[in-house]
């Protein structure tokens, strides 16, 4: 979304050079021996002489900040103008945990405070079934001499599409909104369908979630099983057996006291049918309250309605033509399966690895998507902002969910959750995390300590779904202590004589460990180590991935099955182009700013064109910002290819766009988003929420 006068300026930006370039012949012998040192300075990424901005001032903007760092800020600079006190390294908000209220405290999200009804909106008062009732206002006219000024007159959804569903609110209205009124216009016959995102929130499922009436027959009885089968009597047995006889005496007493009847070593695919059966028989006779409820909701609601999704646990019973689905069973381990074999696989991003920026990487050859760590509990209380995670866009054609817990009850419930309800490819159970706020609770890395509720978590995981089952590792908790190799040969361990197939089908490990979190390189040998262990069950190697070179060089000299990119695709997306085609990509900052523009387009489309949707738009482009603005040009570079932590000299670009997009500043990264969603309130404050060890 860009104005005319934006469009000015960014083209002004492309073709203005303020910064002229450096001829040796003019330099100080001072800056001649700077930039010898920092050509064989280590970690230095090498800057061609002509672009190395040897006048740089080192300044921090506090245009955006709060008055708090404000003043954080002055005191600091008073304290170094006194040489006698050593200046105190601050550490300002928005590097912790409270970045959110931070960022939500900008007053212009309060523009979005309209109280107008929801059936007046989408253009529907008569739908309305409170009427005149109605604890939200039906009067547009008075919205409409209120109304703020739009931000552009080009709506990407209604120019695209040919329908804005936002109608009133949308801040780019003014070519679908009627100025008298204020009723939205739709274009019909265009050539481009909307295809809208799938796994939204049906409505039915959240009422039943928090209500908490949602059925977990299913899972409860998978969990009941898992907690008496894997103990650490039987974990001891089964890795230690001394005594076969003693064992047969053992297990005929087991079968005996055990009200179900399971061997300790029976596969978990028969107990999924001795669950599945007792579910069906206390179902049959059960009455139908969903359906009521259904309709119900689907009424109030208006346009909202209840996605029917394909996959499910089991098949059921339908009324008319019998198909193999019908005759068929598809048993638990007889599952949909991927091929995993050097596949580009974009690593799931907390925060930055949204549906936009996945649709971006998709439109340059990524080939696996995973959608943001969803935490179980929060799942299983039916939060929406949880939820939201869920989304996968159409184009999306092998799509993950990464799902992070502590305890079998919760990730079970989780699964049958998403099986019965949601569309996705594979589950990926996050065992990598390092965050402390997630290890605290025993999830994330902590899990790989707690080995006996990691094998009750994914031997049920694996028993109820129908997907492929994949873990993501680090190498360990503390530097120099891996663990990896042992969770590996534990899974792999996971089969027995009446289940050919293993529970796992396939491992992601990054070299690094919790403690090192990207200060250092990662541990390639180890990953290596790990991928011959791991066989025959695929394993992707993480870490370090930021040129085709490094690409090849890892899957050729180790045995990894792939590649997973993380910081990589977030400094250059373009990255899958690269090892597509074997080649550097000198990538213009017209092409960059491009890139941008489709971004902001995907974002508008995906969290709205209204005023909140655009603020969404804007903080997430920020987010991504922080670490767009790390890749350095490669026609400045004198040596490729270039390391993922290697920090460049301050350098100035070949236009004024691309040293604007190369900017440390945080009041410069608001200035692009300005340029494509206008004017920021004078009052709003931003500060990245990621800050890399490897990279500050």
């Amino acid at each position: 979304m860009m104005s005319s006068n934006e469009e000015i300026q960014s083209s002004i930006l492309f073709q203005r050079i303020t910064h002229p370039i450096n001829e040796r012949s003019k330099l100080t012998e001072e800056q001649l021996n700077k930039y010898e040192t920092w050509k064989i300075q280590p970690g230095m990424a090498q800057i061609k002489l002509e672009f190395i901005d040897f006048d740089h001032e080192v300044r921090l903007s506090i245009e955006h900040l709060n008055e708090k760092d404000k003043k954080l800020i002055i005191e600091t600079n008073n304290n170094e103008t006194n040489d006698s006190i050593e200046p105190k390294k601050k550490k300002f908000k928005g590097q912790n945990r409270k970045h959110l209220e931070i960022n939500a405290r900008s007053s212009s999200s309060n523009i979005n405070d309209h109280q107008l009804c929801f059936f007046v909106v989408r253009g529907g008062l008569e739908n309305c079934p409170y009427q005149s009732n109605c604890k939200h206002s039906h009067d547009l006219t008075s919205y409409l001499s209120r109304r703020p000024f739009d931000l552009d007159s080009y709506c990407y959804m209604f120019d695209v599409y040919g329908k804005c569903s936002y109608g009133i609110l949308c801040r780019f209205g003014q070519s679908h909104i009627d100025s008298i009124t204020g009723h939205n216009k739709n274009i019909l016959h265009l050539n481009q369908n909307y295809i809208e995102s799938l796994n939204k929130y049906p409505p039915l499922l959240k009422h039943l979630l928090r209500r908490k009436k949602y059925d977990y027959k299913l899972s409860d009885h998978i969990i009941k099983i898992a907690n008496k089968q894997i103990t650490k009597v039987n974990i001891a047995k089964r890795n230690n057996p001394i005594n076969d006889d003693e064992n047969k005496i053992n297990e005929k007493q087991h079968d005996n006291n055990n009200d179900i009847g399971e061997k300790d070593d029976r596969s978990l695919v028969d107990i999924y049918y001795s669950a599945l059966q007792i579910d069906n028989n206390q179902n049959q006779n059960k009455p139908s309250e969903n359906e009521h409820l259904q309709t119900e909701l689907d009424a109030n609601d208006g346009e909202q309605q209840q996605q029917r999704q394909s996959s499910r646990p089991v098949p059921f019973r339908t009324l008319g033509v019998i198909t193999d689905v019908d005759m068929i069973r598809l048993k638990p381990r007889e599952k949909i399966r991927i091929d995993f074999n050097r596949r580009l696989y974009l690593a799931p991003l907390t925060t930055a690895g949204n549906l936009p920026f996945r649709r971006i990487c998709k439109e340059y050859g990524c080939e696996i998507t995973c959608g943001e760590m969803a935490m179980t509990t929060s799942l299983l209380q039916g939060q929406m902002s949880e939820f939201a995670l869920l989304r996968r866009h159409p184009s999306e054609t092998i799509f993950g969910i990464q799902l992070c817990g502590s305890f079998v009850d919760t990730m079970t419930r989780t699964v049958q959750l998403l099986e019965e309800n949601f569309d996705y490819d594979f589950i990926d159970l996050n065992c990598a995390c390092p965050i402390d706020l997630v290890y605290k609770k025993g999830a994330g890395c902590a899990l790989t300590r707690r080995t006996i509720d990691f094998e009750r978590i994914c031997r049920s995981v694996s028993c109820l779904s129908t997907h492929p089952i994949t873990i993501k590792l680090r190498t360990g908790i503390m530097t120099g202590e891996n663990n990896a190799h042992d969770i590996i040969s534990l899974a792999k361990s996971w089969k027995t004589e009446y289940d050919e197939n293993h529970v796992i089908d396939l491992f992601t490990l990054h070299g690094r460990s919790k403690e090192m979190r990207y200060s250092k390189s990662a541990d390639w040998n180890y990953i290596d180590k790990c991928a011959k262990l791991s066989n025959p069950i695929p394993l992707y190697g993480v870490g370090d991935i930021y040129s085709f070179e490094d690409y090849y060089q890892r899957l050729n000299e180790t045995n990894v099955s792939g590649c997973m990119i993380a910081r990589g695709a977030l400094i250059k997306p373009w990255l899958f182009t690269e090892i597509k085609e074997q080649r550097t990509w000198d990538i213009s900052a017209n092409e960059r700013f491009d890139m941008l523009k489709r971004y902001t387009n995907y974002g508008l489309e995906h969290w709205g064109s209204d005023q909140a949707g655009v603020d969404k738009t804007r903080r997430f482009l920020l987010e991504w910002i922080s670490f767009l603005y790390r890749y350095i040009p490669v026609g400045l570079l004198e040596r490729l290819p270039h390391r993922l932590n290697e920090r460049p000299p301050y350098f100035f670009g070949r236009n004024d766009l691309e040293t604007l997009m190369s900017s440390k500043l945080c009041s410069d990264w608001v200035k692009l988003t300005e340029l494509l969603l206008g004017k920021v309130s004078s009052d709003f404050q931003f500060l990245p929420k990621h800050k890399a060890n490897a990279y500050g």
